[in-house]
């Protein structure tokens, strides 16, 4: 609840992205590296006619429900076989991550498409597994060097959320404390005042950064790009040349 304004941007991008890419021709196979409980799965699978989930068995998170318990740095996939993948919030987690994006260009057909977040100005978080954090120039740098093109890169909010967010997390330590304390449900939506000084300022954020990036105006976009030095993280796009030599079409999924 107290990331609430992060859930919002990667969403919004998403949809933006699946859009641009799939929203008049449906792709075949996506893989979802670090999926997790696979919270943007009712978003993608409408795009593609299979969907592959991939995570490791030591997650903090249920990976019950994935496809294949595998490193990201040694997936069990054939060359070229996803046409999209998408890595939310993993390759922080990964402590070579510049096999990790050799891996997603080895899986991905030519012409095939990457959707990647990575967190920037973020605290320590499933911890003992937390190594690095991404600037533009990183993010580039691996992606290039593993032979991805970069599409985009755009900054997920800027000072302003920075400030949101850090204001959040001792009022939501806070009510967690009050909760366990008093035995009540106390932190959650249906609270109002949790709702009013935690969820709604970032929420109302959230609806002016889409406006923002979506009708963008000289002034405000010259101010949001100094004040996004400072920002919770990165959403980056990458592309597989098409040009590539095409794998062995007779392969499958592993």
């Amino acid at each position: 609840m107290a990331t609430v304004l992060n859930s919002e941007i990667i969403v919004t991008e998403l949809a933006r992205f699946l859009r641009r890419h799939y929203g008049h021709t449906r792709g075949e196979v996506l893989l979802d590296l670090g999926a997790g409980v696979k919270p943007y799965a009712p978003m993608y699978e409408q795009c593609f006619t299979r969907c592959v989930s991939a995570d490791v068995a030591y997650s903090q998170h249920d990976v019950s429900t994935v496809d294949a318990l595998a490193p990201a740095d040694d997936l069990p996939f054939d060359d070229g076989t996803f046409d999209c993948v998408l890595c939310t919030e993993v390759l922080e987690h990964c402590s070579e991550p510049a096999a990790v994006m050799a891996e997603i260009a080895r899986v991905l057909r030519p012409g095939g498409q990457v959707f990647l977040t990575t967190p920037f100005m973020a605290a320590l978080h499933e911890m003992p597994h937390d190594y690095y954090r991404y600037t533009p120039s990183a993010l580039r740098h691996l992606a290039q060097s593993a032979g991805l093109d970069v599409t985009s890169i755009r900054s997920r909010g800027d000072y302003v959320a920075m400030l949101l967010l850090i204001l959040a997390m001792p009022a939501a330590k806070t009510w967690h404390l009050v909760s366990r304390l008093t035995g009540l449900p106390l932190y959650r939506y249906a609270n109002p005042i949790v709702y009013c000084t935690i969820v709604l300022p970032q929420l109302i954020y959230a609806a002016a950064w889409r406006r923002l990036v979506s009708h963008p105006t000289r002034a405000l976009g010259r101010l949001h790009r100094r004040l996004a030095y400072y920002t919770p993280g990165y959403v980056t796009t990458l592309t597989k040349s098409a040009l590539m030599t095409a794998p062995n079409p007779d392969r499958q999924l592993s």
